[in-house]
């Protein structure tokens, strides 16, 4: 019974020996690892600059959440970031933030130039970047972290634009897309001509003769379907995949307008003096019917585009005039691909009507149809040649110049009554190109247009 009792205080012994060196916090088992796992921002409140309905400039306060701007951590190179950058203008002097660490947190303090303690509830300044140091429990490790706060450094809304010099002598006649150039087909010294030039930076023209068109064809006509080009004349409608060497496609006689084209669809439409065409290749051409009364042919513009709400149905819109001379009020036509005819947009009472402008160009764009050219009239009154944009954003019922003085014509561009063609490209940029006697490319972008996703 005793040797019992004595191993019994033996092992009570150790016990507290054992317990006491837990207790002694030079011993203890600290985390060696010094890291950060996350990191976020609290929400901001901050004022952006704005336009009254004069056009006067004022400022308007929006709160963003900073939770819809998350935070990446490059864990190789120390670096923090987000990489949807804040809204234009946000004032990021004072944001609270979060984080979770392995280990603990200080910050550099620029006027001190050391490292000081840091808390969540500390409000910082991320004007420029900030370095937070993350030290291991047990003080032997640490790693610097620079967390960067991006915020966009251009107003999104704004559309930007940028001049260029133009080819001398070339009368614009219709500019697109095609094959990944920009094509502008034109009249030069009584001869049909083709210019090419990159998307991207300044356009440097080459110029090509065109061959195997008829002096009769309409080059404003010019659409892009299946991959191809297609242009009418007085014979029919000629074929190209190059936009300078064209071949009679499909013959007929009449042919006006190509009005409209959907590689979405996989049809395009041909309107004649007697009948609507339309075709699914290019090659092989059915009617559609007659010809609606009062349909426009001339000075068309086309746009072709998938609907928001269901993708598979493709609206065409049909923009231009009922007469030769071009004169009078412009009208607009449409239908969806699941329809079998064509309706035409009666005004009524509508105070916003299609401009009538000479020239008159319809293109789409930033998800609305947009309409330009020389002078002419618009909402009721006489404008001078590109005055304004008058944007329709309900499908081509009403067109109101924009009154937000975000989308604005070039200042220098306002007046100038020269031939010219416009056109939208992949990449966003609406390209203006002005003949007259400095001939003049305008290159345009909605600001956010262009922010790499």
């Amino acid at each position: 019974m005793k040797k019992r009792l004595a191993i019994y205080l033996a092992m009570l012994m150790l016990t507290f020996v054992v317990t006491s060196c837990f207790d002694d916090d030079d011993d203890a088992n600290y985390s060696p690892y010094a890291m950060m796992t996350s990191f976020g921002i609290g929400d901001i409140s901050s004022q952006y600059p704005a336009f009254t309905s004069t056009g006067a400039d004022t400022f308007q306060t929006k709160k963003i959440q900073g939770s819809s701007y998350p935070f990446s951590i490059n864990q190789a190179t120390c670096e923090v970031y987000n990489a949807d950058s804040l809204p234009f203008a946000t004032k990021v002097d004072k944001i609270t933030v979060s984080m979770n660490l392995t280990g603990y947190a200080m910050i550099y303090i620029d006027s001190l130039g050391e490292f000081g303690y840091f808390t969540s509830s500390d409000s910082l300044d991320f004007s420029k970047p900030r370095k937070f140091r993350i030290t291991s429990e047990d003080g032997e490790y640490y790693r610097d972290y620079t967390v960067s706060v991006n915020v966009h450094q251009v107003n999104p809304d704004i559309m930007a634009w940028n001049s260029y010099a133009a080819i001398e002598g070339v009368k614009p006649l219709r500019s697109l897309e095609h094959d990944g150039s920009m094509c502008l087909f034109g009249e030069k010294d009584g001869q049909f001509i083709l210019a090419t030039a990159a998307l991207q930076g300044s356009p440097l023209w080459q110029q090509a003769a065109i061959l195997g068109l008829p002096g009769t064809a309409n080059l404003a006509t010019v659409q892009s379907f299946g991959g191809a080009l297609y242009v009418v004349a007085s014979d029919g409608i000629y074929k190209s995949t190059d936009g300078a060497e064209w071949s009679l496609s499909f013959g007929c006689d009449g042919a006006l307008s190509i009005v409209g084209a959907s590689d979405s669809d996989g049809k395009m439409w041909v309107a004649t003096a007697a009948e609507l065409l339309v075709t699914a290749d290019g090659v092989n051409y059915e009617s559609a019917g007659a010809l609606p009364a009062g349909f426009p042919v001339y000075g068309v513009s086309i746009s072709s585009y998938a609907m928001n709400h269901n993708k598979g149905i493709v609206r065409y819109m049909l923009v231009g005039y009922e007469n030769e001379t071009m004169v009078g009020n412009a009208v607009v036509w449409s239908k969806l691909s699941t329809e079998n005819s064509w309706a035409r947009y009666e005004n009524g009472n509508n105070p916003f009507p299609c401009p009538s402008l000479k020239g008159l160009t319809v293109v789409r764009y930033d998800g609305s149809l947009y309409a330009l050219g020389g002078a002419g009239v618009a909402e009721g009154v006489a404008v001078d040649a590109f005055s304004s944009f008058y944007i329709s954003r309900d499908n081509g019922i009403t067109w109101k110049a924009p009154d937000d003085f975000y989308q604005r014509m070039p200042a220098d561009l306002q007046g100038n009554d020269s031939p010219f063609a416009v056109t939208v490209d992949s990449n966003n940029v609406m390209w203006i190109i002005c003949a007259g006697e400095k001939p003049v490319v305008w290159k345009g972008i909605v600001n956010r247009l262009g922010f790499k996703k």
